[in-house]
């Protein structure tokens, strides 16, 4: 891996966000790609497509081409969403393939789907799936940068895991299961760390150092509004020091440590986890543990970063679920090693994504079926739609129509209508497993029982963003001590670096004045706004900023938090933006266990009807990989049992 063609040198990424950076931030230009008075997805369709303009520098390999959602996938979505094709089209050109099952989408959940399919299907059977962006994986994908020389990855999106206990339930479901099936090791190298520098601190993925693994990272928290001498003061390791220096009135130190460290459990009843989702966590927080409106604040972003909003809106039994405090009482402990019990591949779980794909079309990834060669080889995108295998994979492929050829209860097949370069194809399937959002399910099945649909339309989907920033130092950070920071924004709430993991001959380095990756997750909240406006309000942020305009919001709150001794022009490489439009479902109050006496929308998709069954991670409420593609198996094994 290490030894990249020509093709891929990224030289050239420096004048392009440079260039952009000066022509774009500097004089004020960049203009957004929507007029302000016609919020995006509150109207039916773009007035302006989403162009390079707006995509943005992709970076280097097989990703670059698909990083977040496309301007295709994204113009595409809309036009569904107006109606677009609704009407039968004269040109529609029928495919006399005929397939026993098609999934629909290639995330983490279709590919949990095609991974059980060739496990249970007879030798005979065959699959499709069908997946709308130009790689597979959904979130989980990486980026890739080449600066002066060293081969940098990072996560679009989801990222970071536990290794199962060697007995969890027997490796039966979720995280265990694909865990042991797919053979991950369960030991890993990292980069090491120069003990004759000074002492830092390194989280493995892009989320401990947020709240979980707080005492494995080097943090500095940037907490008042305040310049001085060029840049915001900051403290390290405030919660150490009982956050004292950080802003903070005694008072309200005094119930954040509540909030961080109370062991008290102020609900006895059997029925916990009900009586948690019967509230938000802002209500929990102040109504329950009795704490103030600034203990709320500070959740929030972390909560959002998780579950995609803040705790005014979020279910408390999701905030359980991933072990915030009060209703968990989660303290790491500090002990040699605690550190790397979480881990991250380079680019995140697109690990796990390629493990699936290496065993589902095992021609699909170069190299042997090594740990290494599965995360370090080449892509071969002319294996995976190749007729006559069990399992074909077609990308670029948007899917606008899924309807049973008669009345779902008697139908034999169902009709998947799909776009695929411009032109709209129709092909039969036995069954169909839809391993797509309700955003998206809810418009493109088109015979969906009432009930179905009444169900599909309670979710909310929140977006988000991830910016991952290639240095070719990171000595503003040495120099101040800290490997992340948590602030008050105005971009984000915090960022970090990793440790690199070393992958076979993937090995970047861990020298502060050598090339490495800075990455900002991004979560878009407006606490005191219903959830649907929220998410509105966010969508239309994402969606309608130019890159321009989000590279010099991330280079000014760079400059903000670390002042002149971050220099754009000497320490900057490149900028990657991945915008997922409907990263999370939000799990409001009642999402996981149903409302007066009501069952969980979640409960009625999960049945499925006719021939096709839904398996997507959403339907987890608290989204992850092992449980995304255990919905999809479940969702396989319901289609096959009636085909």
């Amino acid at each position: 891996m290490a030894n990249r063609s020509n093709d891929y040198d990224c030289c050239n990424s420096l004048k392009i966000t440079r260039r952009d950076f000066l022509n774009g931030v500097l004089i004020g230009a960049g203009s957004t790609l929507l007029p302000p008075h016609e919020p995006l997805f509150s109207q039916t369709t773009l007035s302006v497509a989403p162009d390079d303009a707006w995509y943005g520098f992709g970076g280097i390999g097989d990703y670059a081409v698909s990083h977040g959602n496309t301007p295709e996938v994204v113009a595409r979505a809309h036009e569904i969403a107006g109606g677009y094709y609704n009407t039968v089209s004269a040109d529609v050109i029928d495919i006399e393939e005929q397939f026993d099952v098609i999934i629909v989408g290639g995330g983490m959940a279709g590919l949990g789907a095609a991974f059980e399919f060739s496990k249970i299907a007879t030798s005979d059977q065959r699959c499709l799936l069908l997946e709308n962006h130009p790689v597979f994986g959904g979130e989980s994908k990486r980026n890739e940068f080449n600066v002066n020389g060293h081969h940098l990855i990072a996560p679009q999106g989801a990222n970071g895991f536990s290794v199962p206990a060697t007995d969890d339930a027997g490796h039966t479901q979720d995280d265990a299961y694909y865990y042991h099936e797919l053979n991950i090791p369960r030991t890993f190298t990292y980069q090491s760390w120069d003990k004759r520098r000074k002492p830092l601190r390194f989280c493995s993925d892009n989320y401990g150092f947020m709240y979980w693994l707080e005492q494995t990272a080097s943090i500095g928290y940037f907490i008042e509004d305040e310049f001085q001498n060029g840049s915001l003061d900051f403290v390290t390791d405030a919660w150490d020091k009982e956050l004292r220096g950080t802003g903070y009135s005694n008072m309200e130190r005094q119930e954040l440590l509540t909030w961080r460290y109370d062991t008290q459990k102020p609900y006895k009843g059997k029925d916990f986890k009900q009586w948690l989702d019967t509230m938000s966590y802002k209500d929990y927080i102040e109504k329950v543990m009795g704490l103030g409106p600034h203990v709320t604040a500070y959740a929030d972003p972390i909560l959002a970063s998780s579950v995609g909003l803040g705790c005014d809106v979020v279910s408390a039994f999701a905030a359980a679920a991933i072990r915030l405090p009060g209703v968990r009482n989660f303290r790491p402990p500090v002990v040699a090693g605690y550190e790397k019990l979480r881990h991250s591949f380079p680019g995140g779980n697109d690990g796990f994504v390629r493990h699936l794909v290496k065993r589902i079309i095992p021609k699909a990834i170069s190299g042997s079926s090594s740990f290494d060669d599965i995360l370090n080889g080449r892509i071969n995108f002319g294996a995976l739609d190749k007729t006559g295998q069990p399992i074909q994979m077609r990308l670029g492929s948007t899917v606008v129509s899924v309807e049973h050829e008669s009345e779902p209860d008697s139908s034999d097949f169902v009709i998947v209508t799909y776009i695929k370069a411009n032109k709209r194809f129709r092909l039969k399937a036995r069954g169909v497993v839809m391993a797509s959002g309700a955003w998206i399910n809810k418009t493109v099945m088109r015979d969906l029982p009432s009930t179905y649909h009444e169900a599909l339309s309670k979710f909310q989907h929140a977006p988000f963003l991830v910016a991952n920033v290639a240095l070719t130092n990171w000595r503003f950070l040495y120099d101040r001590g800290i490997t992340a920071c948590r602030y008050n924004g105005p971009f984000g709430f915090g960022c970090n670096i990793r440790q690199p993991m070393i992958v076979g001959d993937h090995q970047p380095p861990l020298d502060p004045d050598k090339p490495i990756v800075l990455t900002f997750y991004v979560p878009f909240i407006f606490p005191g706004l219903s959830v649907r406006d929220q998410v509105i309000k966010g969508r239309t942020e994402l969606l309608m900023s130019s890159y321009a305009q989000y590279e010099g919001q991330i280079l000014s709150q760079m400059k903000m938090l670390f002042g002149k001794s971050f220099l754009p022009n000497r320490d900057l490489a490149g900028i990657i933006l991945n915008r997922w439009g409907h990263a999370y479902v939000v799990p409001t109050p009642g999402f996981y266990f149903g409302r007066n006496g009501e069952s969980a929308p979640r409960d009625v998709i999960r049945k499925g009807y006719g021939r096709i069954a839904v398996g997507h991670s959403e339907l987890r409420g608290n989204q992850h990989w092992g449980p995304a593609a255990e919905e999809g198996k479940r969702a396989m094994q319901q289609v096959l049992s009636i085909i």
